[in-house]
């Protein structure tokens, strides 16, 4: 099967159970939360070390080769800015689930291979990809 036209719109609550059905977090994150605004989607949560680090990352999406390209634009823990642990946490969030590569620090998410997954035998051909407040959308073509 192929999609011919496709215009999806995914909410913030759509993203967040889509993660947590498909992302399995390392015992010390916890309380990971998605928010969409139109520079990316900001990631939030805590990462526990004894106490607990509250930490926020934006990631800026598109669409390349008709996948989902994800930049980690900011990575802050707590007051401080932690750019220099990117590559590190991109491999972790990459280990995270079987959906997603690293490549060149950019996370490339495969949709296809999700849906494929899922028991869904279908090809999206993605276009683009817009962020909105509190959703976003995806089209194909």
């Amino acid at each position: 099967m192929h999609i011919v036209s496709l215009r999806l719109i995914v909410t913030e609550a759509d993203l967040n159970e889509l993660a947590s059905r498909i992302c399995s977090w390392p015992d010390a994150i916890r309380d990971v939360r998605f928010a969409i605004i139109p520079e990316g989607i900001h990631v939030s949560g805590t990462y526990e070390t004894g106490i607990g680090i509250p930490f926020q990352m934006l990631w800026q999406v598109s669409v390349s080769e008709e996948k989902v390209v994800a930049r980690l634009g900011k990575l802050k823990a707590g007051f401080l800015s932690l750019g220099w642990v990117k590559q590190y946490l991109l491999q972790e969030v990459a280990a995270a689930t079987t959906v997603l590569e690293l490549r060149d620090e950019t996370l490339i998410f495969d949709v296809d291979a999700l849906l494929q997954d899922q028991g869904l035998p279908l090809r999206t051909h993605l276009t683009s990809l817009r962020c909105d407040y509190a959703s976003l959308t995806i089209e194909s073509g």
